[in-house]
């Protein structure tokens, strides 16, 4: 090599890195985010209560890229609204942005195939609008333009992540298998692999393996939905306009195609091994990512460093995040990786776990919200129980709603009193405004989607579904669709109806004593009651009431302490499986009352103590949690004896309560001097 002359391409590749340029896609040509997105784009969704597309315009900008073209179809407005008054539109902002609007495309390639190439004289990053990242791309537009010096016709670089088998980040619905070159990260191959149905067949081209001394065949690597290309990916997609994604699409097409399978010789791969790189293509993933943020997995980038740069939040121990103006009753519980928007506020007994709060956000007494996203202005009643559920702005759960997993509830929806949204049902008011990203429906609808997606914990997730069965609800678009209730069993007056209720009754509370008298396992009781209770389509309330008064009755009260102990140590799981609620909680303290004070086959020597016996028993074994006790005996004390309380059995645990109450503090103080160590440290 001549002297100089590597020097000189480095210089021309650092130029060209300089004036590199990204396109970024606001519009994803699917309904996976319905009826969230009806009137606002996926990318102008919160995640952890920043807009996606916030988190993608930092990560370009870190990166060095010095202008930005924000293609977008649906919501064009809105999308231009929010750009006008970011950060980006400032005079020392780092990066120039400009919108580009399509009005006509219904997929990634219609878009690409709109847009003026003229000024892509250069190579691009192409990203989507929902792309978070904490990495620098410097090193991939090196390694891209190191590649495109040696072979000219290179098309495309794609960013992978590694990832483990486990990481829930993964698509559950299928594997990707990548068959790269190991020595250059050339891309030979791409192909799927589906889990649901399950296949065990992967094609390879033969050619693949008996053309390359040396392959590597991967299945641990995520699609980032990263992409550097040359110029030449306008004319391909021109070409293939029907392509919907990069990765499903338009690489695995090329790679399958006899007459195109040389172009992925020209691809490269490039596996990243630090940093960390994701996009939100489901509510899966969305709920992945907001996860991994909340647990500083892509530190720096964490809510109390907000790309928004609007609102500053404190980091306290278990990995609570809060804003300014928030306010937590003194008995509510706000467990580990939670999030509280500015003006949040958590009622006394209210229980929040794993779950973001936006702005200004209302939790009943006794709701408990766990796995889940509110969005801003959210209203959670009392009692009132959310799953691993996406609520949107300005949503009011009116009490003693339960809201099972996967759910998506639109803006400004209203359900409830008493009723229960079954698992991944969507329920939107509003129509949607125009056709494209997010918005094929044109009725508002509540529908069933029994593969939402949505229902990922710290170690796995569920597979990400696609289809959808709507219900149509009628009315205008000004009314509010609500929930509807159900008539519990015997409320109709019909005798007929009653007698056949109270005959079911009769048949369960004997299923139970069988298996008091067996000795069953827990789990197979269990299930034969939950069985019963959908053959005379009985309550969740009737079905613990009558697993807790058949335990109670299956304690010797004569061999007190110890048949207490046993009884409840033995079945009390029974009594828990009942349970989601702290409300519910209360409920199980309030039948084991009425139990002792009202049950004529208990002397009035032994009702007291085994109140309380059975109160400590199950606190001990965690059926009931302290608050519920602290506040059942709170309300009890203000009641006459006689009005549905028995004053003798409340001033009998007055002492146990009394020290609930004392312990409650002291772990309180533990926490707080924990804390302060910490910040300390920090």
């Amino acid at each position: 090599m001549a002297p100089g002359k590597g020097n000189k391409q480095e210089k021309a590749a650092a130029a060209q890195s300089n004036v590199l340029v990204a396109i970024v896609l606001a519009d994803s040509f699917d309904d996976l985010f319905q009826p969230l997105s009806f009137n606002k784009p996926r990318c102008l969704l919160p995640l952890c209560n920043v807009p996606m597309i916030e988190y993608t315009l930092d990560f370009l900008a870190s990166s060095g890229v010095k202008e930005t073209v924000v293609v977008c179809k649906s919501h064009s407005q809105a999308i231009e609204a929010y750009i006008k008054q970011s950060k980006w539109m400032r005079a020392h902002s780092p990066m120039k942005i400009k919108i580009t609007i399509v009005r006509k495309p219904n997929s990634l390639g219609e878009a690409l195939c709109e847009i003026d190439d003229t000024p892509f004289v250069s190579d691009f990053i192409l990203c989507t609008g929902v792309v978070i990242s904490n990495m620098d791309l410097s090193q991939l537009v090196k390694a891209h333009m190191a590649n495109k010096h040696k072979d000219p016709e290179q098309v495309m670089t794609m960013l992978l992540q590694e990832a483990t088998p486990s990481h829930r980040l993964r698509d559950k619905s299928e594997e990707s298998v990548y068959v790269i070159n190991p020595r250059t990260n050339r891309l030979f191959s791409l192909d799927s692999v589906s889990s649901l149905p399950k296949t065990n067949e992967l094609d390879i081209p033969i050619s693949v393996i008996t053309d390359n001394p040396e392959v590597e065949i991967r299945a641990d690597l995520i699609d980032t939905n990263v992409y550097i290309c040359s110029p030449l990916v306008f004319s391909m997609f021109r070409d293939n306009s029907d392509y919907q994604t990069v990765r499903r699409d338009f690489i695995h097409s090329i790679s399958t195609s006899p007459l195109e399978s040389g172009i992925l010789n020209h691809d490269l791969a490039y596996v990243s091994h630090s940093g960390y790189t994701a996009g939100v293509i489901d509510t899966s993933s969305y709920d992945a990512i907001s996860r991994d943020l909340i647990a500083r997995w892509a530190y720096p980038l964490c809510p109390d460093s907000n790309p928004a740069d609007e609102t500053a939040y404190s980091y306290n121990r278990g990995a609570v995040y809060k804003a300014d103006s928030v306010v937590l009753g003194r008995e509510s519980r706000v467990e580990h990786h939670v999030m509280l928007g500015s003006n949040s506020h958590v009622a006394d007994f209210a229980q929040v776990s794993d779950s973001v709060l936006g702005t200004s956000c209302r939790i009943g007494e006794f709701a408990t919200v766990r796995g889940s996203h509110l969005f801003n202005e959210a209203k959670i009643g009392k009692g009132s129980v959310v799953e691993r559920s996406i609520i949107g702005e300005r949503v009011n759960i009116l009490d003693n709603v339960f809201v099972e997993r996967g759910c998506i509830i639109g803006d400004d929806v209203t359900i409830g009193p008493n009723v229960r949204v079954p698992e991944f049902t969507r329920i939107a008011r509003w129509l949607p405004q125009e056709n494209g990203d997010d918005s094929s429906d044109s009725e508002n609808y509540a529908s069933s989607d029994d593969e939402s997606g949505l229902d990922s914990d710290s170690d796995s997730d569920e597979g990400n579904g696609k289809g959808t069965r709507n219900t149509r609800t009628s009315g205008s678009a000004d009314e509010r669709p609500t929930a509807a209730s159900a008539a519990a069993p015997g409320t109709t007056g019909n005798a007929l109806e009653l007698e056949s209720f109270d005959l079911n009754l009769h048949e369960l509370r004997q299923s139970i004593k069988c298996s008091f008298e067996r000795d069953y396992d827990v789990g197979v009781a269990g299930f034969e009651i939950n069985n019963l209770r959908f053959t005379f389509n009985g309550s969740q309330e009737d079905i613990r009431r009558i697993v807790t008064q058949e335990i109670l009755k299956s304690i010797d009260v004569s061999a007190l302490p110890g048949s207490a102990e046993h009884v409840v140590s033995r079945w009390g799981e029974l009594i828990k499986r009942t349970v989601s609620s702290n409300l519910e909680q209360v409920n199980v303290v309030d039948i084991v009352e009425r139990f002792c004070a009202l049950d004529r086959s208990l002397e009035e020597s032994v009702r007291s103590r085994l109140f309380l016996l059975v109160l400590r028993f199950m606190y001990e074994l965690d059926i009931v949690e302290d608050m519920a006790i602290v506040y059942w005996y709170n309300k009890a004390s203000e009641k006459a004896d006689g009005d549905d309380v028995s004053q003798d059995l409340v001033q009998k645990i007055a002492t146990f309560v009394e020290w609930l109450e004392e312990s409650s503090s002291e772990d309180e103080e533990g926490e707080d001097s924990g804390s302060d160590e910490d910040e300390d440290s920090d």
